[in-house]
């Protein structure tokens, strides 16, 4: 008990990310000459657990995870609850507050239904999420005191909960630009494309090493960024946008930082999306790359005249402790086949992540509350993964550790990742896909079989490359996501219900098409 309670005090590095993670092009040297084409965060490096010790927690147990004091130690710790342990929050406490929220449903299909009631209870705990145990940044407490939320909600609904540790390891720096109002009030007029639909937010990959924070200004176009290019042109207070190209980075933010600009947003040259680079020293000021699309736009509505007023974000990097939470329900069937469902739990910094992942997290609470009684011919197993914005660690290190035998258990993975806002879509496994077409069908729930996100992961990517049928769940507004304004005004009920019926149904198709 000791061992358990001095392992799980902690205080940890902040990381960031992007998630979806978005997928770049990454790795330009100083130099620009070459741009690197491997895409940095689908990188499949697996983690290997340590040495495991399992420390089984007896019914009468009480575990109290101490103040925040200590570093978790490197030694993975697999902590098997039983389910009548009663868990009490570490000091400083973590209040959870029972949701008060309820949620209009408009729509006659949804009254008095199951769906409404499901609805609801989504609804309420991706409120609860955003608005209680948020940001729950990778490898902090803060995503620690979240995964000891999910623990004891998992506990109460009867499941076997393990943690499973692993190390964050080269996490990378990632941040944004938004287009904001001018200063005058006026709307932006720059609208940017990300899938289908405009976006005032473009996707800002900062250079390395990273310096990392907020700034605001009106944003000056400086050409190739050379000292003649920036006579006459006042960027004092303001932020500097730079042509690829001639100089290398390091002089483009040399330049910019000696007159006083808060930052430089340097646009690709290439017809390739995300890019990145590398400076000799630490920057001055917030410095990174952004599509040459965007940049283009940004560019030509300066000539126009416009006044384009940007926020831009650079989200600290950093290594640390972090874990999955692991639930499954007893089952003495040895060998049994296993479905796996499952949702990342951490968010950007300084984002409640309310869609990014709270309402994923909520749809697989209500799913695993709904399935608490069921009788099925497969085991199912709820994985909360952490640290999935910096780059897929809790999944990748959950399907790397997992031996051929294991593997070949699984009989399918559902991954929920950004269900709250827009329309729902899933892409995947044929069987998988088709089932949950038939189950929104039969439910009123309009779901579309869509392709692979371009330039987006999420958690189905490790098992997927072990050979694992998965299913991705998600809804196809995203202009919130990985960023401060992922808050709760932009979530939508009916997404987050549709969500979890579907799911539902999916599950008992499948159950059906097994014991057949």
């Amino acid at each position: 008990m000791k061992e358990f309670v001095r392992d799980w005090r902690s205080v940890v590095a902040s990381v960031a990310g992007a998630a979806f993670v978005w997928v770049g092009v990454v790795g330009c040297a100083s130099s620009e000459e070459v741009v690197d084409s491997t895409p940095r965060a689908t990188a499949t490096a697996t983690v290997r657990p340590a040495a495991t010790k399992a420390v089984v927690v007896g019914p009468t147990a009480t575990i109290v995870p101490a103040t925040p004091t200590a570093i978790i130690e490197s030694t993975a710790i697999a902590v098997v609850v039983q389910p009548t342990v009663t868990m009490v929050p570490a000091t400083p406490t973590v209040n959870v507050v029972e949701p008060t929220t309820t949620v209009e449903v408009e729509a006659d299909a949804y009254a008095d239904s199951e769906l409404a009631s499901l609805t609801d209870r989504a609804y309420e705990l991706t409120i609860m999420l955003a608005e209680e145990l948020s940001p729950r940044q990778s490898a902090t407490e803060e995503e620690l005191a979240a995964a000891m939320y999910l623990l004891r909600e998992m506990v109460k609904l009867g499941y076997e909960v393990e943690i499973q540790d692993f190390a964050v390891t080269e996490a990378g720096p990632s941040g944004s630009i938004e287009v904001m109002a001018s200063a005058d009030g006026g709307e932006p007029e720059v609208l940017f494309s990300r899938r289908s639909g405009n976006t005032s937010r473009i996707f800002f990959l900062p250079f390395e090493p990273a310096k990392t924070g907020e700034v605001a200004g009106e944003l000056v176009y400086v050409g190739l960024g050379s000292d003649e290019d920036f006579e006459g042109v006042d960027v004092e207070g303001k932020i500097a946008l730079i042509a690829r190209g001639n100089l290398t980075f390091e002089e483009k933010e040399t330049n910019a930082a000696e007159r006083g600009a808060l930052g430089a947003v340097v646009f690709n040259n290439q017809p390739r999306y995300y890019f990145g680079g590398r400076l000799e020293g630490d920057p001055d000021v917030l410095v990174g790359g952004i599509p040459r699309e965007d940049g283009v736009m940004l560019r030509d509505a300066l000539d126009d005249g416009e006044d384009v007023v940007v926020e831009l974000l650079v989200y600290p990097d950093g290594d640390g402790p972090s874990r999955n939470v692991i639930a499954e329900l007893n089952n003495d069937i040895v060998g049994d086949q296993v479905l796996v469902i499952g949702a990342h739990y951490d968010t950007t910094p300084w984002s409640p992540g309310a869609n990014d992942n709270g309402s994923g997290v909520a749809s697989v609470l209500v799913v695993a509350e709904e399935l608490a009684d069921d009788d099925l011919p497969f085991d199912v197993r709820f994985i909360f993964f952490g640290s999935e914005e910096t780059g897929l660690h809790g999944s990748n290190h959950y399907a790397g550790s997992l031996s051929q035998a294991e593997v070949d258990r699984i009989v399918g993975m559902i991954n929920l990742d950004v269900v709250a806002t827009g329309d729902l879509e899933v892409f995947g496994d044929e069987m998988l896909t088709e089932y949950a077409s038939d189950a929104a069908e039969a439910t009123g729930v309009d779901l579309e079989v869509a392709g692979p996100l371009e330039g987006a992961a999420s958690d189905h990517v490790g098992f997927d490359e072990r050979g694992v049928p998965f299913i991705m769940f998600y809804a196809d507004e995203l202009d919130y996501i990985n960023h401060p304004s992922d808050t709760v005004e932009h979530v939508e009920a009916e997404p987050l219900g549709g969500t979890v019926v579907t799911v539902l149904g999916l599950v008992e198709r499948l159950a059906d098409s097994i014991e057949e």
